[in-house]
């Protein structure tokens, strides 16, 4: 019989030896008796095979393990932070890093700051380690947070070593997106002090090298200062772990690992790993070579490149390359809908085939008839294909019933050396049409409205204000009616304005939203794709025609604008360019648009706003503007 002995050597460094900066970290180490066994594994002397491997025992005392946390910020969820501690308590690190974003901040209320840093460090007062600080944006966003920074932690940027490796804290909030002059000085004499390491990581909330990396390709200047800092790096061994995106990726970078970090309870759609969306601690351990990293889930183990800069600009592409529209149902009962068609189409620009599965949800079950209820569609790379599904009621249903209808596409690449999968959730709109027809070949921008043939839009009795709305005095104080147009180079708006008395302030101004109606649903605000054009009332007699600019993005454009006073108020007539409305959707079908009437009835007053279709936060967002769709006839 043989005995196999397992024993534990555990060394000690006194705390000067192992982390600088810091005389705490292990009170007790010159305290601890010298250990009575060899560092090694005793095993009995067998003859013949033995039932064990001939690999290393893998314990070197310059060995090392610690743990890394991400952001819990951004719209945290309750419990996965304090998870992830009961996690750690039990893995046992030596201690724990982090890259930011603690609490949710920006604010410059200091009862409010305090109270969720005091929640925070409660939750540091159940980790049974050691934990490091690393500013964020959500942590140091105003001049008051920076101030209760250093309250609670003193410097934005430090370092220390440990069993020979170099440990950075880096500020990217000095200022933001930037690590500012004196950090810099800081940091080039600190990596001078240092140069001998074995390792040096780098802690710091945002990714600048990819912000830098954007600006320099676009021909502009690194405003971050990322490649100073990297000039200063050179070819010392290093990785550098970063957060903020709240996705994690693997970078590539002079030969080094560069990380950026998902979230540990943070806000996350979660969709998995091909999108690096997933609630993690890294698990770094430190060889004499460099570090290994492993991603832990709280469910289970991700290696470092289960996402790399390759697999997820694949999967990006195949996310860009794979187009699902849906065409709105849009009726002209403003009653609301009893049948309708949802056009399903599948566009496949993907190097593979393409595969979806999809269910229509939300629809009121008051005797509705769909056919087919399941969609399925297939389409070859290059292909694309169209389906179609009825939908009926036994009674008209209204379109506020309808606003939650939903489409659920399940999407897979047929083939490949690694699946690739995505569910998207598209709206479907269901909404009243109002028809942009071909314009008149006669049409003048002149004023004279009459060969538009009926300016069938109006403001109404009951419009929607914004601001002082006890100024207007119902629709003879002010109104609206207009209405639209196109032909192969311009949009047109026409509107007659009724206001009893024009001064310097009263204007029309026209919101529009170009983008595709699945993108328009899908991100109502206002931002790439959307355009406002602000009219000015004629207050001078003389006032009549002029070129003003289109504001928004991608570009601004030049419109042509004609107003004349009339003896009830005002005129315009505009036209738009074309182009970004093709740039934006190709063979375009429609787009979305409100105008909005702004009326001063008072010097020196803010003007109340006649919102035709919106709602209160109109300048932000497109919900409820018209569906103009373009008409044939």
């Amino acid at each position: 019989m043989y005995r196999l002995f397992a024993v534990l050597f555990v060394v000690y460094i006194p705390f000067s030896q192992s982390l600088s900066g810091h005389d705490d970290l292990d009170e007790h180490a010159d305290r601890r008796e010298p250990p009575r066994f060899p560092p090694a594994i005793i095993l009995p002397a067998l003859s013949g095979p033995k039932p064990w491997s001939a690999k290393p025992v893998l314990d070197d005392p310059d060995r090392f393990q610690i743990a890394i946390v991400t952001d819990h910020t951004g719209g945290h969820r309750p419990g996965v932070w304090m998870k992830a501690v009961e996690r750690l308590n039990h893995l046992r690190p030596s201690f724990v890093m982090s890259v930011g974003d603690l609490i949710e901040g920006y604010s410059e209320d200091p009862q409010r700051i305090d109270a969720e840093w005091r929640e925070f460090l409660g939750f540091i007062d159940k980790m049974q380690m050691r934990f490091f600080f690393v500013a964020g944006n959500h942590d140091v966003s105003n001049p008051k947070m920076h101030e209760i920074w250093r309250k609670h932690f003193g410097t934005e940027w430090y370092s220390f070593d440990y069993k020979g490796a170099h440990f950075i804290c880096l500020s990217s909030e000095d200022t933001t997106d930037q690590i500012g002059a004196e950090q810099l000085r800081w940091l080039e004499d600190d990596l001078r002090k240092h140069e001998t390491a074995r390792w040096t990581l780098l802690f710091l909330h945002k990714p600048l090298w990819v912000t830098a990396e954007r600006e320099l390709a676009a021909g502009n200047p690194d405003s971050t200062n990322w490649k100073r800092v990297e000039a200063m790096l050179g070819n010392r061994p290093h990785t550098v772990f970063a957060g903020h995106v709240h996705h994690y990726v693997q970078f590539d970078r002079n030969g080094m690992k560069y990380y950026h970090l998902a979230t540990t309870g943070g806000s996350s759609q979660l969709r998995g790993l091909d999108y690096g969306e997933f609630d993690h601690v890294v698990w770094l351990t430190m060889e004499k070579d460099g570090p290994t990293v492993a991603n832990l889930l709280l469910d289970g183990i991700v290696l470092p490149d289960a996402v790399t800069e390759r697999g997820i600009a694949r999967f990006r592409d195949f996310l860009t390359k794979t187009r699902i529209e849906i065409a709105p149902i849009l009726v002209d009962d403003d009653a609301g809908v009893s049948q309708g068609r949802i056009d399903l189409r599948l566009t496949n620009q993907f190097d593979l085939p393409i595969e979806v599965s999809a269910q229509i949800a939300g629809l009121p079950l008051r005797g509705l008839t769909v056919s087919p209820a399941a969609l399925t569609l297939k389409a070859a790379a290059g292909e694309t294909r169209e389906v179609a599904v009825d939908i009926q009621f036994s009674e008209v249903i209204a379109f506020q019933h309808l606003a939650e209808t939903l489409l659920t596409a399940r999407i897979r690449a047929v083939g490949g050396d690694r699946p690739l999968t995505a569910e998207r959730t598209i709206p479907v709109v269901i909404d009243k049409r109002y028809p942009c027809p071909p314009a008149p070949s006669a049409l003048v921008l002149d004023g004279d409205l009459a060969e538009w043939a009926n300016l069938s839009l109006a403001t109404g009795n009951t419009p929607l204000l914004l601001g002082p709305r006890e100024q207007w005095q119902g629709p003879t104080d002010a109104s609206l009616r207009f209405s639209t147009a196109f032909d192969d180079r311009h949009i047109y708006v026409a509107a007659e304005i009724i206001d009893d008395s024009l001064r310097a302030g009263d204007q029309v101004q026209i919101r529009f939203d170009v983008r595709p109606i699945d993108a328009r649903k899908a991100d109502p605000r206002l931002g790439n794709g959307t355009y406002s054009l602000t009219i000015p009332a004629p207050v001078a007699a003389d006032t009549k025609g002029s070129r003003t600019t289109v504001t928004g993005n991608p570009a601004s454009a030049a419109a042509n604008v004609f107003a004349i006073r009339t003896d009830s108020g005002w005129r315009l007539e505009a036209s738009l360019p074309i182009t970004a409305l093709v740039q934006a959707q190709g063979d375009w079908r429609g787009f979305q648009m409100t105008p909005i009437l702004a009326d001063v009835d008072n010097n020196n007053e803010k003007p109340v706003e006649l919102v035709w279709r919106g709602t209160a936060d109109v300048h932000k967002r497109n919900v409820n503007y018209g569906q103009f769709v373009r008409s044939r006839d």
